[in-house]
């Protein structure tokens, strides 16, 4: 039999997974938005696919979308371009400005598949650390970026999966002081600053100040169309014309374009979903505090909690470890909590094994009945209610 072999660079990457539970009654591990879009925007949404001609090709790069955004933020049609998804253009940007030799550098801990997309590139990975409360320390970035010279630099405001997040000063400040490309991961940036004015925290307005800067973001939070797959990327002309080539023709398809088209024009629907989401998130944050868990402030959909005091040493002791370091402790801890939620049919995220986010989960933010019953939940498996 011949053996087939692929590129070297695909031996490093691990196969993607995400738990699922085909028959759990609360989903909160994927950062999704739980409420489905309601029905003035439902009618919106289906007289969009009605009116689309599903026999012809979409317009090849979603020009008119583009132009939607473009008007909006004020740049250039030309400076916007559409992905599947946000991490479509994060993985078609290592293509472009990666490759063999090339090294990229990307926060830990952050969102996993940023590794993946630099190894899919055959470029070098090299990740750098946040500070103790997950964030980014400038001055401590620009020296790494000095020393290792990336080729590309991502930052992810607000960071995924800890919520943390940085001023849009501090970014500023990074984006003019390297000589290399920063892209700004802004996947959750409508969720910060309490949701009220989350502009002022995102970089997209410095798209045309620095021709080093590409900014992302996409509809599958705020918006809550994560099942249509569509996000896009704004940066300065330099850089568009470098990752246009790598984007592929019709790569989104047309009735997501149309819906997505509906849902940019109707700016009351995401202020009101925003807002919305921001209070459950404040509530369940409270509550898991109250409990007596490290909650991680959050400028996001979801937020990470950890066991600590008390609620460590209850966890620890149900899960019968014999670790005697506190990070031992928390990992079988949260993972204690994490199969004992499963068992009740709730599936969060587990991150309790990551060695920077020991016992630490990740919970979206669900309904507020959702919510409800999560903290009940935990407060069973834990013995003991907020204090």
């Amino acid at each position: 039999m011949k053996k087939i072999k692929g590129r070297d660079s695909l031996d490093r990457i691990e196969d993607y997974t995400v738990e699922t539970v085909p028959d759990a009654d609360i989903i909160v591990n994927a950062n999704e938005t739980n409420e489905f879009c309601g029905d003035a925007m439902e009618k919106k949404l289906l007289a969009a696919v009605k009116a689309c001609p599903i026999n012809r090709y979409p317009s090849m790069h979603g020009e008119d979308l583009c132009e939607m955004i473009a008007e909006k933020i004020g740049v250039q049609p030309f400076q916007v371009c559409l992905g599947n998804g946000s991490s479509e253009l994060l993985e078609k940007l290592c293509y472009a400005f990666g490759g063999a030799g090339r090294m990229i550098a990307y926060p830990n801990p952050s969102f996993s598949m940023y590794e993946t997309y630099v190894d899919l590139a055959d470029s070098i990975p090299v990740p750098f650390a946040l500070t103790e409360d997950c964030r980014v320390d400038p001055d401590a970035l620009i020296s790494f970026c000095r020393k290792e010279k990336p080729a590309v630099l991502i930052l992810c405001n607000p960071n995924n999966p800890t919520g943390t997040y940085n001023e849009k000063a501090t970014m500023e400040k990074i984006i003019r002081s390297v000589d290399c490309l920063v892209v700004m991961d802004e996947a959750y940036i409508e969720f910060s600053n309490g949701g009220q004015d989350a502009s002022c925290n995102s970089t997209l307005d410095l798209v045309n100040r620095y021709d080093n800067l590409l900014v992302l973001r996409t509809f599958s939070k705020a918006y809550g169309l994560a099942g249509l797959r569509i996000g896009y990327g704004v940066g300065s002309v330099p850089v568009m014309k470098i990752l246009k080539k790598v984007l592929l023709p019709y790569h989104v398809n047309g009735l997501t374009l149309a819906i997505a088209r509906e849902f940019l024009a109707d700016d009351n629907y995401l202020k009101d979903r925003v807002s919305r989401i921001v209070r459950l998130r404040e509530a369940l944050s409270s509550d898991l505090a109250k409990l007596g868990f490290q909650v991680y402030p959050s400028g996001s959909n979801f937020i990470m909690i950890r066991p600590q005091g008390k609620v460590l040493d209850v966890l620890a002791e149900k899960a019968g470890t014999d670790a005697d370091d506190e990070a031992g402790r928390a990992r079988a801890g949260g993972k204690y909590l994490f199969d004992a939620l499963l068992d009740r049919k709730i599936l969060i995220r587990n991150y309790s094994q990551h060695p920077l986010l020991p016992g630490g989960l990740r919970i979206s933010v669900g309904t507020a009945e959702e919510n409800a019953a999560i903290v009940e939940a935990v407060a069973e498996i834990i013995g003991f209610g907020k204090e």
